[in-house]
């Protein structure tokens, strides 16, 4: 059992903003539709207890419904009403930390950071492809020199390849979605 909660607990320390963010939202969502369900059952049940309370009335035969059991379907309500209004405090707490966590989320700094990072990358990759056209044009121009610019390339276009995977998770982070791209 202790196992269990620490695996549970590691997997909560492993989720980012964004995952709890929608994990709180899909808990919110269950129980709206668990409180309606209630609403539901409460609103059958009343119509039943109703309905048979004005049969029983109408006929000229004993009450169909003794008072007993007419006592436990109220105290049935009563607790019913109870849990329904336990329901939307629970739903009220959790609106209000969602709008809260929404807030701190949107005025973290790990997004600018992210744009930051990204534009870098784009510059490192703009840098490199500048410098290899360089090579490309001074190694025309100083005779033998083709063994070094083939080493020098390949060399540029892995660190343009690194470069452009780091781009490529940077995005991925920036909108939390698996991008669906060939690797280089």
């Amino acid at each position: 059992m202790a196992d269990a909660d620490r695996d549970e607990s590691d997997e909560h320390d492993d989720l980012s903003e964004e995952q709890r963010i929608s994990l709180l939202e899909k808990s919110v969502t269950t129980n709206k539709v668990v409180l309606l369900i209630l609403a539901l059952i409460l609103i059958v049940g009343i119509s039943v207890t109703l309905t048979v309370m004005i049969i029983s009335g109408m006929s000229d035969e004993e009450s169909l419904v003794g008072q007993e059991a007419f006592v436990q379907v109220q105290q049935e309500i009563t607790l019913l009403n109870q849990q329904i209004a336990e329901q939307k405090n629970t739903i009220t707490k959790l609106e209000q930390e969602y709008t809260g966590l929404k807030g701190l989320l949107e005025n973290s700094s790990a997004p600018t950071f992210q744009k930051v990072l990204l534009q870098q990358e784009k510059s490192y990759q703009d840098f490199i492809k500048s410098m290899q056209s360089g090579m490309y044009d001074l190694a025309h121009m100083v005779p033998g020199s083709r063994t070094w610019l083939e080493l020098y390339n390949e060399q540029m276009n892995k660190a343009v390849q690194l470069s452009q995977k780091r781009e490529r998770e940077l995005k991925r982070l920036q909108t939390g979605e698996v991008l669906i791209e060939p690797d280089f």
